[in-house]
């Protein structure tokens, strides 16, 4: 555990130092964010502020534990590739910070969706003397690493994309020829909403409507006991409440429009805000900015669970002590849904065991 113990002393140091308000280099990086459209001021403020509250001495203590981490379990000797997604704001934060926490050489494309926010904090680690001088290296471009193979590679896509992106792996020698793959594809989650006090209205709708819904811990389907118009006007509130505070940052196209003609005409239950579309069945899950609300229980649940597969990245509940799984993982709160641990299992898989076995 020391060596653990040393690397998390070190990353702490590294990751206060990053979010001080005195850190020109992130106000910077947030401020161009920002004015050049990638996403808005109060979506990469909520994404800082959450990873500030997550990135405790205790959180990373919790995480080596959960992975069941030793000092003679760790990555030390890996190079590790990571191909950062760019949907939402430092959405690739959590897999830099694991293979520096695991020990392995961290090298990472970085999205040209989000180009500045996670560099930002690859240059405080950078300016910051690491274990054993383990430097870290970073592009925007993939052919930028050609020939330099590595051990491991993480990749979160849809499932479209894998094929081109082996392709290019191959093309510009990146892999050993035994090295591991971690590929994530989940798109979306789900949240079973079985009571609808004001509270819990408001998390299910900042579930739901967080960075426009487009992440894959973004509430996509709700099962519920109650039918949306049960909900209806407690749920537009809540909405209206969140957007005044938090404004939507992406528009959707004329199609989304024409889906709420579609429901009036075969007179579906529906709550149209313009920019978003909550609706009663009709789940095809084929356009963006829309939340489909089914009326079911916890089976029901189960059942959506497996048709979706491993599209599906969570399942969220009011009560805790439910026992509803997922991906053999136990469903989470619904609160934590835009915020969770730093320690949670993208698609199921503790990334920190997975790279220390």
């Amino acid at each position: 555990m020391e060596d653990f113990q040393t690397r998390i002393k070190t990353l702490l140091q590294v990751i206060n130092n990053w979010l001080s308000n005195e850190n020109e280099h992130l106000l910077r990086a947030v401020e161009r964010t920002a004015e050049e459209g990638y996403f808005s001021f109060k979506d990469v403020q909520f994404t800082l502020k959450a990873l500030k509250n997550s990135l405790g001495k205790e959180a990373l203590e919790q995480w080596v534990d959960r992975s069941g981490g030793s000092d003679t379990t760790d990555a030390r000797g890996q190079n590790v590739l990571c191909l950062h997604a760019g949907n939402l704001p430092l959405v690739g934060f959590q897999d830099a910070l694991v293979v520096l926490l695991s020990g392995a050489r961290y090298t990472g494309k970085i999205s040209r969706k989000d180009p500045y926010l996670l560099p930002s904090f690859l240059n405080e680690v950078k300016k910051t003397e690491l274990w054993g001088n383990i430097d870290v290296q970073w592009s925007h471009r993939l052919d930028d690493f050609e020939g330099m193979p590595h051990d491991a590679i993480l990749f979160a896509g849809s499932e479209q994309s894998v094929p081109d992106v082996k392709k290019a792996i191959q093309k510009y020698h990146l892999a050993k020829r035994d090295a591991r793959y971690l590929i994530r594809t989940a798109h979306f989650s789900m949240a079973y909403f079985d009571q609808h006090k004001e509270g819990d209205i408001q998390d299910l709708a900042e579930a739901i409507l967080r960075y426009g819904g487009k992440g894959c811990r973004s509430v996509a389907v709700v099962v519920s006991p109650f039918r949306l118009d049960e909900v209806h006007s407690a749920l537009k509130k809540a909405m209206k409440n969140f957007w005044s505070e938090n404004p939507q940052h992406l528009k959707p196209t004329p199609k989304l429009q024409q889906q709420y003609a579609y429901n009036e005409a075969v007179e579906r239950d529906q709550l149209f805000m313009n920019n978003f579309l909550v609706q009663q069945g009709g789940l095809e899950l084929d356009q963006d900015f829309i939340c489909y609300w089914v009326e079911g229980d916890q089976d029901k649940v189960a059942e959506l669970a497996t048709i979706f597969g491993d599209r599906l990245q969570s399942i969220y509940v009011l009560d805790f002590t439910q026992n509803i799984w997922v991906m053999e993982q136990p469903a989470e709160p619904l609160h934590e849904a835009q915020e969770p641990p730093i320690y949670w299992k993208p698609d199921g898989t503790d990334t920190l065991k997975w790279l220390c076995r």
